[in-house]
C-alpha cells in the first residue's frame, strides 16, 4: 500500500477523515483523560479510616527555666522540621521534673548532679489521627514513634524532645 492510498490529495485518512481533525480528537481525548486522572486520583490522607484521639508523651531534658515557664496547658504543639498541615494536638499536661547533668569531679571521676538552671518536662499532648498495623500518624500525614526524637514548639516556646509513649 502506497502513502498516496493511505492519505488522499484532501488530506484525509483513507479517504474518510482528515489528519488534522484526528489528531485534534487525539489532543482532545489525552486531555479529557489528564483531567479526570487529576481530579480523580487517590490522595495520601483521604482514607476511610476515622480520626481516633491519639494521645503521646514527650519527655524533654534540661529546658532552661524560661522555656518551661512558658509551655503551658492547652498551647497547641508544632514540629518545627516536618510540616503535618497544623498542630500536631494541644498539651493536656505538663509535670516538671528535676534535672541533672553530668560533671567531672576533681577527682577525676564523673557524676551525676542537679541542674538548677533547667527542668526535664513531661509534656503529654491530645491530638488526632490514625491507627493502622501499629502505626501511629496525626493528621493523617505526620508518622510519630516511640523514642523519635523531635524539635517541637508552641506559639511562645522551642524545645526538643524524645516521644516516650504513645495510645
Amino acid at each position: 500500500m502506497s502513502v498516496r492510498k493511505i492519505v488522499d490529495r484532501n488530506g484525509r485518512l483513507f479517504g474518510k477523515i482528515s489528519v488534522i481533525d484526528l489528531l485534534v480528537l487525539l489532543i482532545v481525548i489525552v486531555l479529557v483523560v489528564a483531567v479526570y486522572t487529576k481530579n480523580n486520583r487517590l490522595d495520601a490522607s483521604n482514607t476511610s479510616q476515622a480520626n481516633t484521639s491519639i494521645t503521646f508523651t514527650v519527655l524533654a531534658e534540661n529546658v532552661p527555666l524560661y522555656v518551661a515557664d512558658a509551655i503551658q496547658t492547652g498551647d497547641k504543639v508544632y514540629d518545627t522540621e516536618r510540616s503535618s498541615g497544623g498542630a500536631l494536638g494541644a498539651i493536656t499536661e505538663v509535670e516538671t521534673l528535676p534535672a541533672s547533668k553530668t560533671e567531672q569531679l576533681r577527682d577525676g571521676t564523673f557524676a551525676a548532679l542537679t541542674n538548677a538552671d533547667a527542668v526535664n518536662l513531661r509534656i503529654t499532648v491530645q491530638g488526632s489521627g490514625s491507627v493502622s498495623g501499629g502505626r501511629y500518624m496525626i493528621n493523617r500525614v505526620y508518622a510519630l514513634g516511640v523514642n523519635a526524637n523531635r524539635n517541637l514548639c508552641t506559639n511562645y516556646a522551642s524545645f526538643t524532645g524524645s516521644v516516650m509513649e504513645i495510645g
